[in-house]
């Protein structure tokens, strides 16, 4: 069985200033970059939007595939784990 989830970009956790958008159009596009890197190293199959806001997608789909009775608590993992990554990159409130 093959368990996906849904990430949607949070424009509002951008709250883009004068002052702020060097460092989201420098730093942002590269912390995604390296989310969808360490989620592939943990074994997931990562689908960013070919729709961008500020070089950043607006959604990402995690996929895992899995068999067996225990399906339904990898879900959990999987929210878990982009949780746990995107939040060691600083970018935790970037995708909802």
């Amino acid at each position: 069985m093959k368990l996906h989830q849904q990430f949607d970009l949070n424009q509002k956790a951008l709250k883009i200033g004068i002052s702020d958008i060097p460092r989201a159009i420098n730093e942002m596009p590269a912390l995604v970059e390296k989310l969808t890197k360490d989620l592939l190293e943990e074994g997931y199959i990562v689908i960013e939007s070919s729709a961008r806001y500020m070089g950043i997608p607006q959604s990402i789909v995690v996929i895992k595939d899995f068999t067996g009775p225990f399906v339904a608590k990898f879900s959990a993992k999987m929210q878990h784990d982009f949780n746990a990554i995107s939040r060691a990159l600083g970018i935790e409130r970037l995708f909802e």
